[in-house]
């Protein structure tokens, strides 16, 4: 009988420890994922291509009248943009060209001055 008894703490062992080296391996996962702005845009600044004007227009995005990119090191199909109309209140935008997508407005990077000249 003390083989029937065991055998359920030894599952539940089994199973709380591959939940914790589960939730252990998903932490690191997630540590790993999230970079420093200016290292996921290191730079320099580039002009807005006609291809992102073209996706900011698609999408009904007036803010940027003004605007500078960099783009991604790690998807160079993607470009973070600080845009401006009157250049006094500055957001930022991520923009994926080919996907025709963008996300924002968001607040400027701290880590990532406004482009010279401004």
């Amino acid at each position: 009988m003390t083989s029937i008894e065991r055998k359920p703490l030894k599952l539940l062992f089994r199973c709380g420890l591959t939940l914790l080296g589960m939730t252990c391996l998903i932490g690191t996962a997630d540590a790993r994922l999230k970079f420093v702005p200016s290292e996921l845009f290191p730079g320099p600044w580039l002009e807005v291509t006609q291809e992102i004007r073209d996706v900011l227009t698609l999408k009904h995005v007036s803010a940027c009248s003004q605007a500078m990119a960099r783009q991604s090191s790690r998807d160079p199909d993607e470009y973070l943009l600080y845009c401006t109309r009157e250049e006094r209140h500055w957001t930022s935008w991520r923009v994926r060209p080919a996907a025709q997508t963008v996300r924002g407005p968001e607040g400027l990077s701290e880590d990532i001055p406004l482009p010279d000249g401004y």
